[in-house]
């Protein structure tokens, strides 16, 4: 096994994903995986920011593909991305699922239901028991038929 797909098969190796996979690092996020996603960044100040913080690059970049710690992605379509990376890469994606805020990528702190009573819909608090939130932008996550709906994704295209 080559240096780039050495990782902890537990657990999922960080990632920086290029402006061109924002769904892909989206999912890697709900699957657990640390991902720097930042749009600003261009390919080079991408990669030496991944260098500097042990992440492995994502890109669809081609002048990126030659770079040894750089996994360039053929595909167009997300489900195909994340199977290569999951190819590349193998953890358990539903290990971490839902640990992580999808938005900013923070890992999800616990939250008690009185905490977060005004902030998610009366209907969404009557239903359901746990609560996580992220303490960086403050979003409120709970079990719902978005998390049962990703895990029949990844039951669909096999991981």
């Amino acid at each position: 096994m080559d240096e780039l797909a050495k990782s902890n098969p537990q657990s999922a190796p960080k990632f920086a994903a290029d402006r061109m996979l924002a769904r892909l690092a989206r999912w890697l996020r709900l699957l657990g995986a640390d991902v720097l996603f930042d749009p600003s960044l261009g390919g080079d100040k991408l990669l030496r920011r991944a260098r500097a913080e042990g992440r492995v690059t994502l890109t669809r970049d081609k002048r990126l593909r030659t770079a040894p710690d750089a996994l360039y992605l053929e595909d167009q379509l997300f489900r195909d991305q994340l199977r290569a990376v999951l190819a590349r890469f193998p953890f358990d994606p539903r290990r971490g699922a839902f640990t992580r805020c999808a938005h900013c990528n923070e890992p999800l702190a616990e939250a008690g239901r009185d905490t977060v009573v005004r902030r998610v819909p009366p209907f969404v608090y009557a239903s359901q028991e746990h609560f996580a939130r992220c303490p960086r932008c403050g979003r409120v996550y709970w079990g719902a038929t978005h998390s049962e709906r990703i895990r029949r994704e990844l039951d669909s295209m096999g991981l």
